[in-house]
């Protein structure tokens, strides 16, 4: 005979939690459904109710009947509307469970262990995707805590290090990305690090002739750090701009910003590139950026040599899952996050374990320019 017992909850998942915990991870759910809890004969909140049972075999309720119940049919009778009343209520709760999925309510999976089920919905309401956090969960320990869970995130979120400045000069680094990303401050930041802390021969180049306040901003910045700026209008005048900065060590090329789905203008960038050949690019994505756009921008941009990712205006994000989305699906390093509007202290060196920080919930502590990755 099975075992049959009743579980109240404040919400389906505590409701299952409890039953796993009781029955196992092989328990049926019999029933399930809402209600009014009463206390002191007053109706109160709303409740979860399930009933479950620990006999996993709800087939031998479909066995045939042995001859000698042949001569009671109204058992049979009432044993196949028991039969139809189960199969009812599996399908309302495989119903609920796909509704609260939609709703983007964590549900656990069968077999999915309390701490699992805790690490799903935290890593789903920081706007990580279902796919990812199931790739990420199943990759660690099924009983992990949370320094465990941001060490495994940390593992798929790679980053470069600070810009390396080689033998070879000059070294010429271009930022790219859509509009409203925050390049040409990200820019400005960096290059004022460079020459102002590093001591190094800094020059700039920007091509965002299609903005003047955006041309009119990095010359203000080029004479307050005190490096030269050179405008060009065309591809075909880089080349002659680097030659012009030839004494310089670095040198930083601010573009214009594009839409991913301008074909046109991602040629014009990637015109650009070619014509500077031996260049670095740094795609800038802002963190605000919901994931499904940020997915179409670095698969549009794709078309360029990148070779890192900048994430400005973290200052301005509440959650930071689709930075984990990013990094599963395109695998780029990471160079740098921004984290303000001040020039040039609010530009930090990417480092996995504080990115990771953020996707579970912290706050990561500044960390000087030019300091080793993680």
């Amino acid at each position: 005979m099975a075992n049959i017992r009743k579980y109240q909850a404040k919400t389906i998942t505590e409701a299952l939690a409890m039953v796993r915990a009781e029955l196992g991870r092989d328990a049926v759910i019999v029933q399930t459904r809402k209600v009014n809890k009463r206390v002191l004969g007053v109706l109160g909140r709303e409740m979860v109710e399930v009933w479950a049972s620990d006999n996993p075999d709800l087939e031998s309720l479909r066995r045939p009947q042995t001859p000698a119940m042949t001569t009671a049919p109204a058992v049979q009778t009432q044993e196949e509307s028991r039969i139809e009343q189960l199969e009812s209520e599996i399908q309302n709760l495989k119903a609920m469970i796909a509704q609260l999925a939609r709703q983007g309510v964590a549900v656990v999976p069968q077999g999915a262990s309390t701490s699992e089920n805790r690490w799903l919905s935290l890593l789903k309401q920081a706007e990580v995707e279902e796919q990812v956090v199931h790739e990420v969960l199943q990759s660690l320990p099924e009983e992990l805590d949370e320094s465990a869970l941001q060490a495994g995130i940390a593992e798929r979120l790679r980053t470069s290090g600070a810009i390396t400045v080689g033998e070879a000069s000059p070294k010429v680094v271009v930022l790219v990305g859509p509009t409203g990303v925050g390049k040409t401050t990200t820019i400005a930041k960096l290059a004022a690090q460079y020459a102002l802390l590093q001591r190094r021969r800094v020059g700039l180049i920007t091509i965002d002739t299609y903005r003047i306040a955006a041309v009119e901003q990095l010359r203000t910045y080029s004479q307050i750090i005190d490096v030269p700026i050179r405008v060009v209008y065309s591809s075909a005048e880089l080349p002659g701009a680097v030659r012009e900065l030839s004494d310089r060590e670095l040198i930083f090329v601010d573009t214009a910003g594009r839409s991913q789905r301008n074909t046109m203008q991602i040629g014009e960038l990637k015109a650009c590139c070619e014509r500077l050949k031996e260049c670095e690019v740094h795609l800038v994505l802002g963190s605000t950026t919901k994931t499904r756009d940020l997915y179409d921008v670095v698969e549009r941009f794709s078309v360029l040599p990148l070779h890192r990712i900048i994430w400005t205006k973290l200052d301005e994000s509440t959650t930071f899952g689709n930075i984990l989305n990013v990094a599963v699906k395109h695998p780029l390093s990471i160079s740098y996050v921004t984290t303000g509007q001040r020039v040039p202290e609010d530009v930090e060196v990417a480092d996995a374990n504080k990115l990771a920080a953020l996707v579970v919930g912290g706050i990561p502590s500044p960390t000087p320019i030019g300091a080793p990755a993680a």
